[in-house]
């Protein structure tokens, strides 16, 4: 049946959507322009997610190559520099799984994760809920100027592009890592830590430039 493939690329598409805007709300920068880039990306992520998934039981793995992905598209389309790439990505998609976390855990309690996948219809809700919350915040926030502006020219030095670089790779490996587990509290905990790490390594940065 084609219902179950369908229904996973259409509504991982909204939710790739909602964590590109957050990306780049984050950080001051307009979604609207990019946004077919982003639908087009999305849709080749979520190929590659479907059959990590459903045909080799991978799913740990499926967040790591989609960050990769979304580090391309900043790159290449919306011209960012690739450490601020990675920056920008790790920062956004884990502020997004925060958010997506917490609604789970609103909304369904200790409902396990597992109940949520093949096409489940509490598992879709989850999705559009977590991509009309992102989008939403997305949209405040960048109406009210809310986020960081830094000089994505000024990551000059050898010893800081070797750090931020180093910590990008680390935080890569280690969701593969924490996702396996698949515990919520976790999840959230690790995914709050880094994405604060990074708000603050970029507002710091701002100040820096200035």
């Amino acid at each position: 049946m084609l219902v179950k493939p369908i229904g996973f690329l259409l509504f991982s598409t909204l939710e790739g959507v909602a964590v590109f805007a957050l990306i780049l709300s984050v950080f001051k920068i307009k979604m609207i322009p990019y946004l077919w880039q982003a639908i087009f990306v999305n849709l080749i992520m979520n190929l590659q997610s479907y059959l990590l998934r459903e045909e080799w039981s991978l799913s740990y793995l499926v967040p790591v190559i989609n960050m990769l992905l979304f580090i391309f598209l900043l790159a290449t389309i919306v011209k960012i520099p690739i450490v601020w790439s990675g920056i920008m990505t790790v920062t956004g998609y884990f502020a997004y799984a925060v958010i997506q976390s917490l609604l789970l855990k609103m909304l369904f309690g200790n409902l396990p994760v597992s109940e949520l996948h093949d096409g489940s219809l509490k598992g879709y809700l989850l999705q559009s809920i977590s991509a009309a919350t992102g989008l939403l915040i997305s949209f405040m926030m960048y109406r009210k100027g809310i986020g960081f502006s830094p000089n994505f020219k000024k990551l000059k030095f050898k010893e800081e592009y070797g750090i931020v670089i180093t910590l990008i790779i680390l935080s890569l490996i280690s969701t593969s890592i924490v996702l396996y587990y698949n515990e919520i509290w976790l999840n959230m905990m690790f995914f709050a830590l880094v994405s604060g790490f990074f708000i603050y390594y970029a507002l710091g940065k701002e100040y820096r430039d200035d």
